[in-house]
């Protein structure tokens, strides 16, 4: 329907007896619930393109059943059954109020559009947009181009948005950007649905999730990639990543099949084939969870399948440093690999050095080994319960590294980086080649 006022017209002046009479009659045609003339400066009987039109000016007022009708001026056809309504306009449906500087009523269809920016107010929520429309038997709003949606706790945009008032539910549509103002989280993404009654979203079409990190200069940021995204916003204010997870901030990296982001507890559980980076180590498990404390990575926990590998010296890429067992816990001092704890069936492989030559490995196993490091480097190792130990000559390691591997190792190459992870589309193929499928 055009939004453009017609220009052929006829004006005729009303009697002043015959305005009072007009006013005081409902705007109707012989189809169609009445819209009422409640007040009006002036009102003039005006032709427009062969149809007869009332004009209304100045503090113009109408209504139909609960909708009321404001603005500065007023067109109103009679047997087309639409209102053209221009300057300061307010439609107003019990608790909501649409607010723009153009609209068109539609009587029939009971149906507003508005134009050259509007904003529709709900309660707590506040939605601005280019133009939109609002049905208000179905209590739904429609909103095109340039759409925000604020409400206490986030900042919604995209392109495009239906929002039903009765579910508080959105649907938001194209370019979406979602902001948590409480913890400091972006979520973009191409389709989102919202259901505010229970505290529910759910963001598809290459979502992408970015918590900032203002008091570290970003260092710490996180940004966290899958194929649908969701956000609980109970007492454990959650977000949940699905399908081809890809996890990065600064020295840690993950995949996986499903993640759990607890903001208020700064923690992550990593489900379905999870395999973790931190450094020079990779650790992969039937289950992980990551915990952080001032954003800072404080203690990963491997449970199931536990497998630890760490580049031994990079002049020797090919000898890597190994832990196994059904239980692993990795734990950080000042941003660096403090103390690994292996337990349950627990078995080591460490490579001996003397300055930067080396010199054989040790193989060690037991109920539970414990290594400590500095600077990346393992200082100490300590074994405890039906200990076995084994030293390999250099002689007998060199050029047969990869003879001596733990059951369960796997070096892979496909950690993800932060340009990855904030410019591509997640890879579907990544998985943990002969690895089982991990449970919660």
């Amino acid at each position: 329907m055009s939004d453009r006022l017609s220009t052929a017209r006829a004006t005729i002046l009303v009697p002043l007896a015959t305005a009072l009479l007009l006013a005081a009659m409902p705007l109707r045609a012989q189809t169609g619930k009445p819209v009422f003339l409640e007040h009006a400066d002036s009102l003039l009987g005006t032709v427009i393109d062969g149809l007869d039109v009332r004009e209304l000016k100045g503090n113009v007022l109408m209504s139909q059943e609960n909708v009321r009708l404001r603005c500065d001026r007023a067109l109103q056809f009679v047997l087309a059954g639409r209102v053209e309504l221009t300057g300061n306009v307010v439609v107003e449906q019990d608790s909501m109020t649409l607010l723009a500087p153009r609209a068109l009523y539609h009587r029939d269809e009971r149906r507003a559009e508005g134009f050259d920016g509007i904003t529709l107010i709900d309660g707590r929520s506040v939605l601005t947009a280019l133009t939109g429309e609002y049905l208000v038997d179905k209590r739904v709003a429609l909103f095109r181009q340039r759409v925000v949606v604020r409400d206490s706790a986030s900042t919604v945009s995209g392109d495009s948005l239906i929002y039903s008032r009765d579910e508080k539910r959105s649907v938001v549509m194209g370019h979406v950007s979602v902001h948590h103002i409480p913890d400091r989280i972006v979520i973009t993404g191409g389709h989102l649905v919202h259901a505010g009654t229970v505290g529910y979203s759910r963001m598809t079409e290459d979502p992408v999730l970015v918590q900032l990190d203002s008091s570290a200069r970003g260092r710490d940021t996180l940004v966290v990639r899958s194929m649908i995204m969701e956000a609980v916003e109970d007492s454990l204010r959650r977000f949940i990543a699905t399908d081809s997870v890809s996890i990065v901030r600064k020295g840690l990296a993950a995949l996986c099949g499903r993640a759990i982001f607890f903001s208020k507890g700064d923690s992550i559980r990593l489900r379905a084939l999870p395999v973790v980076w931190y450094e020079r180590t990779q650790v992969l498990g039937d289950s992980i969870d990551v915990y952080l404390q001032g954003r800072a990575l404080s203690r990963v926990e491997v449970m199931g399948s536990a497998v630890a590998v760490s580049q031994s010296d990079s002049t020797y890429p090919n000898r890597y440093d190994q832990l196994s067992g059904e239980r692993l816990r990795m734990k950080f001092a000042n941003r660096a690999l403090d103390r690994i704890d292996v337990e349950n069936q627990a078995i080591s492989i460490y490579y001996v050095y003397e300055d930067t030559a080396a010199n054989g490995l040790n193989r060690t196993s037991g109920d539970r080994i414990v290594m400590t490091f500095e600077k990346g480097k393992i200082r100490r190792v300590r074994v405890f319960g039906g200990v076995e130990g084994q030293y390999v000559p250099e002689k007998l390691v060199w050029g047969r590294e990869s003879e001596f591997r733990i059951p369960g190792f796997v070096w892979r190459t496909d950690r993800p980086t932060l340009t990855d992870t904030l410019g591509g589309a997640p890879a579907r193929a990544r998985t943990t080649a002969g690895r089982k499928p991990a449970h919660e």
